[in-house]
């Protein structure tokens, strides 16, 4: 739950530091509106860690900044990359969430539910960016994306 946790806290920052950057209104309207929702899930993880005696990663600050930061220089590229780049990360974000609901134990009823409503959140985040004029993005691209939030879901289950 750790790792799901951190994973917020990083949406957090890149659809804030997106909708700073975005050029249209309705495009930041709606990296707004998906950032309150991460925000949901953000507090579910929260919750969850205590309840399983857990802490958040220690790394959290350092990955906020960094996501901020690219999260802002994407919407620099403009919102047709800036969008692409949620579709491009909510693909990541759901094929994790998928791995890591098969491999909870049958019991843990509560992580499943939460994990299972975020996965339903995040696929529909990615393709409502798509929608809204998200470009697709290639896939060499989208796998050096899966070697980022490798380092990250590595680091912080152990940090």
């Amino acid at each position: 739950m750790r790792v799901n946790h951190t994973g917020e806290v990083c949406a957090q920052a890149l659809y804030q530091g997106q909708a700073l950057v975005a050029r249209s209104k309705e495009t930041r309207e709606k990296l707004i509106n998906a950032a309150q929702e991460e925000a949901d899930h953000l507090a579910w993880c929260e919750a969850r860690l205590k309840e399983l005696e857990a802490a958040p990663s220690r790394l959290n600050p350092l990955f906020y900044m960094a996501s901020f930061a690219l999260g802002a220089a994407t919407a620099l590229a403009g919102d047709k990359v800036s969008l692409g780049f949620v579709h491009a990360t909510e693909e990541r974000v759901a094929s994790h969430l998928k791995a890591h609901l098969k491999a909870l134990p049958g019991e843990d009823r509560k992580s499943q539910l939460i994990l299972q409503q975020m996965l339903t959140d995040e696929e529909r985040h990615g393709e409502e960016a798509l929608s809204h004029g998200g470009k697709e993005f290639p896939r060499p691209i989208k796998d050096v994306m899966s070697l980022a939030s490798q380092v990250m879901t590595r680091t912080t289950y152990w940090v």
